[in-house]
């Protein structure tokens, strides 16, 4: 009896002859067949790198929150409009936007605790926003 080869499919994504087992499945927008490398996983469905989600928005500005003292500050909008209107329309705003999220809030915790450091950010941050409306944001 011979060897029985494994069935190969080519990468939609990358052009690669892949066995199936190293095939992760169709993006479930566009239904491309995509190899583990290429796939994107988000919760339990599988896309291409064109086709991923763009993270949750969320709602907080951590650290320019603790700065201001309030979620509700005006100049916290100014910022949010720049992250969703400029930031999360890039694969790259959307890097960096999600590396935020994952490293300011102990950050802003800190600086929520300290009145000197948080009029100093305030004073970093309104020139930055004073910029932002100047440009529509």
């Amino acid at each position: 009896m011979g060897i029985v080869q494994e069935p190969y499919y080519i990468c939609d994504i990358c052009g690669r002859k892949k066995p199936v087992s190293q095939m992760a499945g169709k993006c479930s927008v566009c239904g491309q067949y995509i190899c583990s490398n290429c796939a994107k996983m988000v919760g339990d469905k599988i896309y291409c790198e064109k086709h991923v989600p763009a993270p949750p928005v969320k709602s907080g500005c951590f650290i320019a929150t603790a700065a201001y003292g309030s979620p509700l500050a005006y100049e916290l909008d100014v910022l949010r409009a720049f992250r969703d209107r400029k930031m999360m329309i890039s694969r790259l705003g959307k890097v960096i936007v999600s590396a935020y999220y994952r490293t300011s809030p102990p950050i802003a915790s800190f600086i929520a605790q300290r009145q000197t450091l948080r009029r100093i950010l305030r004073n970093c941050i309104n020139p930055i926003v004073n910029f932002l409306k100047s440009r529509g944001f």
